[in-house]
């Protein structure tokens, strides 16, 4: 929790959430060219956090969080038996790839030549790869034994496990980065104070969440225009969530920039920067030709309305169903 309040506001119920997990699986069969598997819906309506459960939001920080949820223990055991098949993950590398390019360029900026740099949830290594083509020294970390050896054999250091397993010298890293993987933390301070640890003086940390306060301002729309004339928007709506894995909200938190900032500065970190951004593609060759336009539409116009909110003074990115955060540690 990032500010120890008590007091829940219910956003979604847990009736929503599981008539939200069932339509998933139907909108993405009548997208795919063939009878769509289960490793097929993986990362599109099959999740980790797949469960039905109430999603609050926490009257004090405004942090959205899954209530109840399983222990941590548990949590951990579900990511590191995390299965997608080789195939599968080899059809989601040259996007992971393609979408971390701009970002490790980004960060390289910041860095100098042959900088170490860590990834926290390192999935299929696309990151890995992106960092490598620049000329850093990458290192990644994740809880899931199939992926952490597809990175392996793709010739990426992967240690299987969390940042605080990773035995380096403190100071010695230049960026840390979590990508897709902050939200999942049960808890977040160990791998916080690990990142304190590891990070040189000014070393960056560059995360990136599901914005929680577009999912809250999304669900509230639907649930207003759902019988009302502005339906076909409503519809809209649903499809942006769905393209977006926002849908059922399969996260374990809802961060959002007001959150992240609260928290990072409690442990010596202060922001530079924060963008908004929509998901990487999920269509793939499988996907019909007319919901692969369906998709870049969507995202198009997201990003674009995402712009103009975050051109506004002391905007808050409520419209970005994604958002990167960059911060220094200053502390």
């Amino acid at each position: 929790m990032v500010c120890g309040g008590t007091q829940m506001e219910t956003i979604c119920s847990a009736e929503e959430i599981a008539i939200q997990l069932a339509y998933l699986p139907r909108f993405h069969k009548r997208r795919l060219r063939r009878g769509a598997t289960r490793e097929d819906l993986e990362e599109r309506a099959h999740f980790t956090q797949d469960y039905a459960t109430q999603i609050v939001r926490c009257r004090a920080c405004g942090l959205l969080l899954r209530d109840p949820r399983p222990s941590d223990s548990q949590i951990a055991r579900m990511y590191s038996q995390d299965e997608y098949g080789h195939e599968r993950l080899e059809e989601i590398f040259p996007a992971q790839r393609a979408l971390y390019r701009p970002k490790a360029r980004f960060l390289a900026h910041w860095l100098k030549p042959g900088a170490r740099v860590v990834e926290v949830g390192s999935f299929v290594g696309g990151f890995l790869a992106a960092g490598r083509e620049l000329g850093c020294e990458m290192l990644g970390v994740d809880p899931g034994a199939e992926v952490a050896a597809f990175c392996w054999d793709r010739g990426f250091p992967v240690l299987q496990g969390a940042l605080a397993d990773l035995r380096l010298p403190p100071g010695s890293v230049d960026a840390i980065a979590v990508w897709n993987t902050f939200d999942q933390l049960p808890d977040p301070m160990p791998t916080l104070h690990s990142a304190v640890r590891l990070l040189r003086p000014k070393g960056l940390l560059a995360l990136r969440v599901p914005n929680g306060e577009f999912f809250e301002s999304a669900s509230r729309a639907l649930k207003k225009m759902r019988h009302t004339p502005l339906a076909p928007v409503a519809g809209w709506v649903l499809n942006a969530m769905v393209w977006n894995n926002m849908l059922a909200f399969p996260y374990l938190y809802g961060y959002s920039v007001g959150t992240l900032d609260r928290l990072l500065a409690a442990n010596g970190f202060t922001r530079r920067r924060a963008t908004p951004d929509t998901l990487v593609q999920l269509s793939d060759r499988q996907t019909k030709p007319w919901a692969v336009w369906e998709e870049r539409s969507i995202k198009l116009v997201q990003r674009a309305i995402a712009r103009i909110d975050a051109a506004r003074p002391n905007s808050r990115l409520h419209t970005a169903p994604w958002l990167d955060l960059y911060y220094e540690k200053t502390a």
